[in-house]
């Protein structure tokens, strides 16, 4: 398996798990000619026990080359093809966001466990790009990432409420 397919599968475990410890179905997406690597779901119960599906479509990226990225304080600047970009600037019927997980340089410290436990070194963050302008680029196109917008369970939970709620798209911190 490649390095790069490594980082891939890292990307699909850590948001799974993050989901399943947050009570969210996960479903992976075999193709993803749409830029979807992923929809996770949650039936959210809103007042007067009214049930709403929230779904969230999700594509993986995951670096640990500062060729691909740079950490500017709050906020990382990230390398993203455009191809996926533009797709992800498109408006459809569910909701849709990047999901890059930045793992060490050192791929010796990203996975290590004992008896007691596993554990992965890094952190996912999210950013949505739906309405925004395409890009004419055809390589790449510098995102921008808020490094308030963490992938964890709560952040996740708070996501799809709202959007149950009809109050997306927002900022979570």
């Amino acid at each position: 398996m490649t390095k790069e397919t490594r980082k891939e599968e890292l990307s699909i475990s850590y948001l799974s798990a993050v989901c399943a410890y947050g009570g969210i179905d996960y479903e992976t997406i075999r193709h993803d000619d749409d830029s979807t690597d992923a929809i996770i779901k949650k039936m959210i119960i809103l007042e007067n026990e009214r049930k709403f599906v929230s779904e969230l479509r999700v594509q993986l990226k995951s670096t640990s080359s500062p060729n691909q990225y740079a950490d500017k304080g709050d906020h990382l600047v990230y390398k993203l093809k455009a191809k996926n970009y533009n797709d992800l600037c498109m408006e459809g019927t569910s909701e849709s966001i990047l999901a890059l997980l930045i793992l060490p340089e050192d791929e010796t410290e990203w996975l290590t466990w004992t008896q007691e436990d596993l554990r992965m070194k890094g952190c996912m963050y999210w950013a949505r790009f739906t309405s925004l302008e395409s890009s004419g680029n055809s390589g790449t196109v510098s995102v921008d990432i808020d490094k308030r917008n963490v992938i964890n369970s709560v952040t996740l939970n708070g996501i799809m409420d709202k959007i149950a709620r009809e109050e997306w798209p927002c900022s979570i911190q």
